[in-house]
């Protein structure tokens, strides 16, 4: 192999290694541990976390519990120590962990949310380490039944502090943490008093749809003292009369006005109308699963601290099949909302049980929420300028700031045939209000922008990944990153035949382009940054990708054109169709382009190799085009064959 080449492959593999092993990326880029100082251990006693707190207690001011056959970093211990010195008010630290398969070689990182309520009393997350103030359990280890079982310990003491998350591995087991079973508490009505629900429904011209949602609610649901609002914005007149039948069978109160769609509107109007002390604002082509759902939905709702109550979502499936989940709560990251786990199966526990337990969310979905009406006055109700998409996140958001924690409950399941009341989101015109919408969320809450107290801050950030995948931050998906554009005379298209060939020129380009977004995100300053991003793949059938160095052609109604660089990307799914083509791994490509490079017009897509042996060019122009305009997003179109 030439030096060239080995250069070549040498930074491919460390490209791959980058994209394919992310926690070990993490690592290198995140940690910086040290066996740190000894000394420390002497404000510390380390204790078994299976043996519960012992008859004497240490003469010590710190106790760390943590299971048996796993390891503290001394980083982490520092961390600990200066937290409890700095924070008077810090009782309790836990943090995150990970295993050690083999010397050196960790892996399964458990990444946790900051002090979540609802979630530790369904699923205890603390894990395999908590270090606490021994001065805070002495004040109450009296009141301990057991002192013997740390999980009843810690269970009365958060009752009297707020525990502090330390965003860092805290403990590496020799074993992977073992998954609790999920705890679904119903609590108690305040003076164990039932309080009436008023069933929300924006619907219009799906007579056959809102009755299969009816039937549910009147038919199947047990809980009685409910009453159901039907918003409708101006079905047809057979439509109105079938809804008018509907009305007479079921007893609903329904509300007829001609407007145009705004889901925020018609929600306001039924609040407005609603004499319950819990709204529930529920889709129309939503389906009701089990009795008890609407019971433990108003009962959270009514809790003190407890903001909107969402609910987990399903597809519609067949009764032999595992559901797909649509929607499981919503995290908020630097690309904004993203609903978790949509369209993974409803199978095993998925990171940690997050698919079983209830969980305290930044946000859930106006398709099915509880609200308390009282705290929905609070926080102004659904804001009618976000006409369609964003206005749950936004009453969500507005909850939290007020002070309330919003909750998804595991237990309560529906089916959900999203989006065929009004049709896919798909559209130019309706991705350009979506956008216009997402930036609006965010001018309302600039303090929320990439910021999410459930969601680890080293969980992908800047994917719209339904997993809890790690954080590793490829060069593509870096804040702030944007591709070069260099402006050039439009590049012949190399020819293909023998000659060619036998000088190595003609590669066989195999390629597809898959999308031409918009992407936003705020710098520093809070002003938001526009970048036209186009994704694909593409690679050399005669030689290995490393070869080869890749740019993207965007040619003009001119003579001149754009060349720009790319940032590659991991394609697994392109790596299972060339499996015997070498560096398939990476024919990803992701072109990240400040809105301000390029003009208005229509551009020709095409691909720029250049040999990394010899300096040789190899022009491919596509099928593709790309129609760019400041007041739009990009329209991506094929060539249409005569």
């Amino acid at each position: 192999m030439k030096d060239w080449e080995k250069k070549a492959k040498a930074e491919y593999d460390a490209e791959l290694e980058k994209q394919t092993f992310a926690y070990r990326q993490w690592i290198k880029e995140n940690e910086k541990l040290s066996a740190g100082d000894m000394s420390l251990m002497d404000h510390f006693a380390i204790l078994y976390y299976e043996k519960g707190i012992p008859d004497y207690l240490p003469d010590k001011e710190f106790l760390i519990f943590h299971k048996e056959y796993g390891k503290v970093p001394g980083a982490a211990i520092q961390k600990m120590l200066d937290i409890f010195l700095s924070e008077n008010d810090v009782n309790i630290i836990y943090g995150d962990e990970d295993v050690e398969v083999a010397k050196g070689d960790r892996r399964n990182p458990w990444f946790k949310p900051d002090w979540s309520p609802d979630t530790y009393e369904s699923l205890p997350y603390f894990g395999s380490l908590v270090a606490i103030r021994k001065s805070f359990i002495q004040d109450r280890i009296r009141e301990i039944p057991d002192i013997y079982d740390m999980d009843a310990v810690l269970d009365m003491l958060v009752k009297d502090t707020k525990p502090y998350h330390l965003d860092m591995i805290v403990y590496t087991g020799t074993v992977d943490a073992e998954d609790r079973e999920a705890k679904h508490i119903v609590p108690d009505f305040p003076d164990d008093k039932p309080v009436k629900v008023s069933v929300i429904i924006p619907s219009k011209d799906h007579p056959e749809m809102l009755g299969r949602c009816i039937i549910g609610l009147t038919s199947l649901t047990d809980y009685r003292d409910m009453e159901i609002l039907v918003i409708d914005n101006g079905s047809s007149e057979e439509n109105r009369k079938q809804y008018e039948i509907l009305k007479d069978i079921y007893g609903f109160e329904y509300y007829y006005e001609r407007m145009q769609f705004n889901f925020s509107r018609m929600c306001n109007i039924g609040a407005l109308r609603a004499s319950g002390e819990v709204l529930l604002f529920l889709n129309d082509d939503t389906e009701v699963l089990g009795r008890d759902w609407l019971r433990i939905m108003a009962s959270v709702a009514m809790q003190p601290h407890v903001g909107a109550v969402g609910a987990k979502l399903y597809y519609p499936f067949e009764s032999d099949e595992i559901p797909r989940i649509q929607h499981d709560g919503i995290t908020n990251t630097v690309l904004g909302p993203v609903h978790k786990m949509g369209g993974m199966r409803d199978n095993g526990s998925i990171y940690h049980g997050q698919n079983l337990c209830d969980r305290d969310v930044i946000a859930v979905t106006g398709a099915c929420m509880a609200v308390e009406k009282k705290k929905f006055n609070i926080a102004g109700g659904f804001f009618e300028e976000l006409v369609v998409a964003y206005n749950d996140v936004d009453l969500c958001f507005s909850l939290y700031e007020k002070g309330f924690l919003n909750v998804i409950r595991n237990d309560v399941r529906l089916i959900h045939h999203e989006s065929v009341s009004r049709g896919s989101d798909e559209s130019d015109a309706r991705k350009k209000r979506r956008m216009q919408e997402w930036l609006e969320l965010y001018k309302r809450h600039p303090q929320m922008y990439g910021r999410d107290p459930f969601y680890n801050r080293n969980l992908v950030q800047t994917r719209l990944d339904v997993e809890y995948n790690v954080n590793n931050s490829c060069d593509h998906e870096r804040k702030g990153v944007a591709s070069h554009a260099q402006i050039i005379p439009v590049p012949a298209e190399s020819s293909s035949g023998l000659i060619q060939r036998k000088l190595g020129i003609d590669i066989n380009l195999q390629y597809y382009i898959d999308s031409a977004d918009v992407h936003y995100e705020f710098d520093d300053n809070g002003d938001y940054i526009r970048q036209w991003v186009i994704e694909g793949w593409s690679a050399p059938m005669k030689q290995p990708l490393w070869y080869y160095t890749r740019k993207l052609i965007l040619v003009g109604e001119g003579k001149e054109a754009y060349l720009v660089d790319m940032f590659p990307k991991y394609r697994q799914d392109v790596r299972s169709v060339m499996n015997l083509q070498e560096g398939a791994e990476l024919s990803g490509f992701v072109c990240r382009i400040s809105a301000d490079d390029l003009a208005d017009g229509e551009y020709r897509l095409g691909f720029y190799y250049v040999s990394v042996k010899n300096d040789k060019t190899y022009v491919k122009y596509t099928d593709s085009f790309v129609r760019i305009s400041k007041d739009n997003i990009p329209v991506l179109r094929k060539e249409e064959k005569s």
